[in-house]
């Protein structure tokens, strides 16, 4: 499936979205696709993981406006081929998707 991915980059008050586009099976969670993004096409984007099984929250982010645990969400659960992926709101962004 290809799906563009926006996702809103930059630190506190100087934000913007950047926009990729990449090919990735439906049944590809919203964090493997941007680990793949950060592999393969821009090694700069950060964000925070750690368990990738639903359990500790490290990777909850908005996504297409809803907070959700970017590791147990699924590009098929989304029903879109456009997502859009922003850092917790309501927190101090550090850098990308990673907040305090």
């Amino acid at each position: 499936m290809r799906v563009k991915v926006h996702v809103k980059r930059g630190r506190e008050g100087a934000q913007y979205y950047q926009t990729y586009e990449v090919e990735a099976p439906e049944s590809t969670t919203v964090l493997d696709l941007l680990l793949s993004i950060r592999e393969t096409l821009d090694g700069s984007l950060s964000m925070r993981y750690a368990c990738r099984m639903g359990v500790c929250g490290a990777c909850t982010m908005v996504i297409n406006g809803v907070p959700r645990l970017a590791c147990a969400v699924k590009i098929s659960d989304l029903k879109t081929d456009e997502i859009f992926v922003e850092p917790l709101r309501g927190k101090k962004v550090i850098k990308d998707l990673v907040t305090e």
